[in-house]
This record gives structure tokens, sequence and C-alpha cells, in this order.
């Protein structure tokens, strides 16, 4: 009776040394709404709307329009209320779509480059921590290494070809 239990005590005791640890969940840097305003560049009208109506008014075509706001780079933040006052003044539907599309992507374009420094980033510190665990292991699996090199060992002076136990 004795053995039994002793023995189902070693057999829980084996199973619980092979029990893994939870996944540990995913962390994720998320941009706060100050970081985000910072990011993304303020909207600028070089080329006022005003001057738009002015041009839509003089029978320019959408295409002319939107290219001199290209060509003046502007950016427009207009509110939907703002695009339909605008449109009763005047600037055809296309022009104000542009305006949308071009704001938008902007600040599409802003969070991409945040994004992309942060994985750049963490990318370099996961590259260096790799470098430093290697050397960790090289350290203590040869116990002639003292780095790449020509560098000493214990005698001083000699060239490392890569002596040590791991290659005997």
């Amino acid at each position: 009776m004795n053995h039994s239990i002793l023995f189902s005590l070693l057999i829980a005791a084996s199973l619980a040394g092979c029990a893994s640890q939870p996944a540990q969940p995913v962390q994720i840097d998320r941009i706060s709404p100050e970081q985000l305003a910072a990011l993304v560049p303020p909207a600028q009208a070089k080329l006022s709307l005003d001057e738009i109506v002015v041009m839509s008014k003089q029978g320019k075509s959408d295409a002319e329009i939107i290219e001199a706001i290209k060509q003046s780079d502007s950016r427009y933040s207009l509110t939907p209320s703002d695009m339909l006052a605008w449109y009763q003044k005047g600037i055809a539907k296309g022009v104000l779509d542009y305006m949308q599309q071009a704001n938008a992507l902007a600040e599409q374009n802003a969070i991409a480059d945040e994004i992309n420094k942060r994985e750049k980033a963490r990318a370099e510190a996961e590259l260096r921590l790799k470098r430093e665990r290697d050397i960790a292991r090289m350290r203590s699996m040869d116990p002639w290494f003292y780095g790449p090199g020509f560098y000493g060992g214990p005698w001083g002076y000699r060239p490392y070809w890569g002596g040590g136990w791991r290659y005997w």
C-alpha cells in the first residue's frame, strides 16, 4: 500500500515537472492620442479654399484644380459638414474627394513611418541581445575564448584560431 502511494506521488511529481508555462500575452505598444497628434502633420492650406472656389467659378477643370493643390503642397482637414458647405459654395465633388483622400493618406504615411521606426528599433535590440547571448555561449563553451581576433589566452599574445573544448 505504501509503495502505491509513493509511486503515485512520484508520477505526479514527474508530470508536474513536464508542465509548461502558459504563453505570455503579446505586449502591444500603443500610440496615445497625444503621440498620434504629434505624429500626424497638421493640415496646411497654402492655397486657400476661397481661392479654390474662385478657380472653380472661373471654369477650371477638377484636374487643373487638383494639380494646383498638389503644386502648392496644401492639405485640408475638412469635416463632412465643412465639405458640404464648400460644395455649396462651388468646389466640385471630385476636388473635395481628393482633399479628403490626400489628408487621409498623409496621416497613414505618418503612422506607418512611426511603426517602421519602432519595428527597426525592436529588431536592432533583438539582434543586440542575440549577439550578447551568442558571446555568452562562446565564453561558457570555450575556456580560451576572449573575443574574436588576436587576443591572448592565459600565456599572453596568441592568435585565436578556434581552440578550446568544443573543437577537440
